[in-house]
């Protein structure tokens, strides 16, 4: 019987010390010119987040946040106007955001490419 509450603890612990560690997303994805692609996120406590977008340099690429409690406005990152790192055909877009409450987020890149070709898109999120 100890040992079982032992091990439940135990596992409380840790479950707690994940969470309390933050979370990571890598996300890629082909898309389409013209078109978008996203992935959503769920927080559960309070979270300030850093995000490092990789594409192509032969389009233009824009990072938006959306949810309820995201901030209103346009794109977070615009590849034509943002400061991006450029090496070897590709922009890195590397940008931090203040703390938002707990929530669901979806951060969603839309795509226009200069061939009207589909381009390879990384972004990996951080909480």
């Amino acid at each position: 019987m100890r040992l079982c509450l032992l091990g439940a603890l135990v596992l409380a612990f840790a479950a707690s010390a994940a969470l309390a560690a933050g979370g990571k997303v890598f996300f890629e994805d082909n898309v389409p010119s013209g078109k978008s692609s996203s992935v959503t996120i769920q927080t559960h406590r309070f979270a300030s987040f850093s995000v490092l977008l990789r594409v192509p340099t032969t389009g233009r690429a824009k990072l938006f946040l959306l949810g309820k409690t995201a901030p209103k406005g346009g794109a977070l990152i615009d590849t034509k106007t943002f400061a991006c790192d450029g090496a070897a055909g590709s922009f890195y877009c590397k940008a931090s955001y203040e703390r938002l409450p707990k929530g669901r987020y979806t951060w969603k890149i839309a795509w226009v490419g200069t061939p009207k070709k589909p381009a390879h898109v990384e972004l990996t999120v951080r909480w």
